[in-house]
């Protein structure tokens, strides 16, 4: 099997398991999981795309690529501001009954 698609072989896995988490509620966009989750993936998918050269997924997943990054970067910069991590305000939140 060609290296290309044994990279190939990653990114449904962290891809369907970004986008399944996120919808079971585990993660949140606001987790670095998920951004990086997307990022890995759309990485891989960029990579598995060269040879032979799909031009349409390559610029799909590499604009899914940046925009993860983009995340994980956002995510980090609120971090360092003192935010709290997601989840947190929820769980110090006082539960109505």
């Amino acid at each position: 099997m060609p290296f290309a698609q044994e990279i190939g072989l990653i990114a449904p896995i962290a891809l369907l398991a970004a986008f399944g988490l996120l919808n079971l509620g585990k993660l949140t966009p606001q987790h670095y999981t998920y951004q990086w989750l997307n990022v890995i993936g759309a990485a891989a998918l960029t990579y598995s795309v060269i040879n032979p050269f799909n031009v349409g997924v390559f610029i799909t997943e590499a604009v899914w690529t940046l925009i993860g990054v983009y995340g994980v970067i956002k995510i980090f910069l609120a971090r360092r501001r003192g935010e709290p991590a997601p989840g947190a305000a929820a769980a110090d939140a006082p539960r109505v009954a």
